[in-house]
């Protein structure tokens, strides 16, 4: 389920852009989620769990810059699309890492072309159903830092918690995005996004280091190179 943003003051243009949006992952065969928002606060209350943003630049009080720089803040993954009729601010959009820029008014091609650019990118936009002391939560991918796999269930770590699942490993590895989780050993499979450094056999992430097994250790190595540069 990919979760699209859309922040615009601007009533008319939002209606427009929701229909191109909606149009395109209709087209496309997109599970999606479409959030409109007229400030940049009503935007950052959900900012963690995007995964695009169409952010205009031009807002009252919290304009689309300042609002983008809180916005890599909380979530360093999304991407950011902005859209201005004052070209010259183009420039400062690169501070807050922008993926793409469209111009008002909107036209149609533009937009599909920001999509497509985006649905080449975005890692880990579906969600998951994990289980915490009972409860039921669904978690997105991009927050899976790596799952350990027993024979009759799965842990998931997710940011300081270990979550659950009963899914077997074949249906675990068919729900998630294999762009962006790999198999590194029998017991583990890790985010290649929430690897911080590997040498030697040894992937080190942010609280724990786990091992490759010798016999992926190549294959890894390779699928790790292949996703630095194609995702980072």
């Amino acid at each position: 389920m990919l979760r699209i943003a859309i922040c615009d003051d601007v009533v008319e243009q939002t209606f427009l852009l929701q229909q191109y949006i909606r149009e395109y992952c209709e087209e496309n065969s997109v599970e999606y989620k479409l959030y409109v928002y007229t400030t940049g606060v009503q935007l950052l209350s959900k900012a963690e769990r995007l995964d695009i943003i169409f952010l205009d630049i031009e807002m009252p009080n919290l304009d689309g810059i300042e609002t983008g720089r809180e916005i890599r803040a909380k979530n360093n993954s999304c991407r950011i699309i902005m859209a201005t009729v004052m070209i010259e601010r183009m420039k400062e959009a690169f501070f807050i890492e922008a993926f793409r820029f469209i111009v008002k008014p909107f036209e149609k091609p533009e937009v599909y072309e920001a999509m497509d650019a985006c649905m080449k990118k975005v890692l880990g936009s579906g969600s998951i159903s994990l289980y915490y002391n009972r409860n039921e939560y669904e978690v997105h991918q991009s927050e899976i830092q790596y799952v350990v796999t027993y024979d009759s269930y799965c842990e998931y770590k997710v940011k300081d918690k270990m979550l659950r699942s009963e899914a077997s490993l074949r249906e675990l590895e068919y729900q998630l995005d294999q762009r962006l989780f790999y198999r590194v050993h029998r017991k583990y499979i890790v985010n290649m996004a929430q690897v911080q450094s590997y040498k030697d056999g040894v992937i080190h992430m942010r609280d724990v280091e786990l091992p490759v097994s010798r016999r992926r250790k190549k294959d890894f190595e390779q699928a790790f190179m292949e996703f630095d540069l194609k995702y980072r």
